[in-house]
């Protein structure tokens, strides 16, 4: 299709030109689109059935993300025009995610044995010793197989046409299931959309996490595997249970674990014990074990980090991860890559700030309309400032608490996000901000589910895209060719 063509059915369908994800700077569609937009055009009556249809596709099917009101969650926000990523794209993404994840668990290798980085001064010593997420009780133990982070969710950008990488998630990533949910109602309530795109299938995730798993279990031949859920409050409690279901493993939460003598052990439905060699965790590492990290904990069981400690169970992603995940050490990312893998990295980070240095923090302050703020323990969105936003006022007081804390905060440029063709309430399209969570699965090597989770702004204003702010998600699309 020549770029005319392409340029007079965008303008046809009455695409937003400011969707740079699918519409170029002259109107015309993004090749990767091409058929997608085609079918769209013939489609344009069907659209907001279709979108109907999906929420309520979600709804039987109890697809929901945040904290139940009055006993019930909400329902997760979908968008049903899918994000389209062509194969070249996909291929650059995966190889700079797979350098990347390696990176992350070499780092959280070396912070709990011999610490080179640190010494080596490629990461600041005084970050990672003060990171919420670096456990010293933990320091010198090797996990199976000497993995860490088995399963890594990091969230990627587009910038004016370049991939960047705005944030790792190895402590406890969540989305994925969102994901699966949203191509099969993509695939259940618009099939004929598929047959005229080569769409790459995400449907195996669930397999390799388990044979992951198995991997890591002290008896491989008859592994018991359990999800470790926090309990049906929790904002991605659904997706706790489909993977406990799919990967045919048994949803616990911490009073249900037993451990004796450094055994873990789980109750049957029929009453009796049943040994279990692996926990897949999705719950904070802090919370796991009130012997030895938070005495108040309700959300563990006693004993399971001795247990793990001896090999007797296995414990995903490991107890610990979360120091790679610390916003404060993010910036320190791609000498990592340098330093542990020799290798230049093929994606480079959102520009940021490290405000514990002073240079660095007298940059950031006189540049302020041009920031984004983040606190650095918080997630979901929460506590985010727009410097450009701010009045001059909430300006000095923030930066006051910057200075008071520095450690507690993260300052990074703002970016303009790009934006994806969006089907708007009452019929036609809007363009919204997008982001992408790729899931890396780590074994003997790394294996990227295609797509993963595209989060949508919940309207064209919005900055945020996180669930947790009222965004949604979009099924992921990438081709075969």
């Amino acid at each position: 299709m020549t770029t005319e063509a392409r340029t007079a059915r965008g303008l046809a369908l009455g695409l937003p030109r400011g969707a740079d994800e699918c519409i170029d700077l002259d109107g015309a569609v993004r090749p990767p689109y091409a058929e997608l937009l085609a079918t769209l055009e013939r489609a344009a009556a069907t659209l907001p059935r279709i979108r109907r249809d999906a929420q309520q596709w979600f709804s039987d099917r109890g697809v929901t993300f945040g904290v139940p009101t009055e006993g019930v969650a909400p329902i997760f926000p979908f968008d049903p025009v899918p994000r389209v990523l062509s194969s070249g794209e996909w291929r650059s993404l995966s190889r700079a995610l797979s350098q990347r994840a390696m990176a992350l668990d070499l780092f959280v290798s070396d912070c709990y044995g011999s610490q080179r980085a640190i010494r080596h001064g490629v990461v600041p010593g005084r970050l990672v010793y003060s990171s919420t997420g670096y456990l010293r009780d933990i320091v010198g133990i090797r996990p199976p197989r000497a993995t860490w982070c088995h399963v890594s969710g990091i969230d990627v950008v587009r910038v004016e046409g370049t991939f960047h990488v705005l944030e790792d998630n190895v402590r406890i990533p969540s989305g994925i299931a969102y994901a699966l949910e949203s191509r099969r109602a993509m695939e259940s309530l618009a099939p004929d959309w598929f047959a005229l795109a080569p769409v790459r299938p995400i449907h195996g995730y669930t397999g390799r996490l388990r044979r992951i798993l198995q991997r890591i279990a002290p008896r491989q031949w008859d592994a018991d595997i359990v999800v470790l859920t926090p309990g049906s409050y929790n904002a991605a409690y659904y997706e706790h249970r489909l993977l406990a279901d799919e990967m045919n493993a048994t949803l616990v939460e911490g009073h249900e674990l037993i451990v004796v003598e450094d055994e873990v052990y789980r109750r049957d439905a029929d009453g009796a014990a049943q040994h279990v060699d692996v926990i897949y965790s999705r719950v904070n590492s802090e919370w796991l074990d009130p012997l030895v990290f938070r005495r108040d904990s309700m959300l563990g069981s006693p004993g399971l980090i001795e247990a793990w400690r001896r090999g007797n169970v296995a414990i995903a992603n490991a107890p610990g991860t979360g120091v790679a995940d610390d916003k404060v050490i993010y910036p320190y990312v791609p000498a990592m890559i340098r330093y542990y893998l020799g290798e230049e990295p093929l994606m480079e980070n959102v520009p940021t700030h490290d405000l514990t240095d002073d240079r660095q923090q007298a940059y950031v302050a006189a540049n302020i309309d041009h920031m984004v703020l983040k606190p650095v323990d918080a997630s979901g969105g929460y506590g985010i400032h727009f410097g450009r936003l701010m009045s001059s006022a909430d300006r000095a007081e923030l930066l006051d608490r910057v200075r008071a804390t520095p450690r507690q905060w993260l300052a990074q440029e703002e970016v303009a996000l790009s934006r994806a063709v969006c089907l708007r309430a009452g019929g036609g399209f809007e363009p919204r901000a997008v982001d992408l969570r790729p899931f890396v699965l780590l074994d003997e090597r790394p294996w990227i589910v295609p797509g993963g989770l595209t989060r949508v702004a919940g309207d064209p204003d919005e900055l945020v895209v996180n669930s947790s702010q009222g965004g949604g998600s979009k099924d992921t699309w990438v081709l075969t060719r």
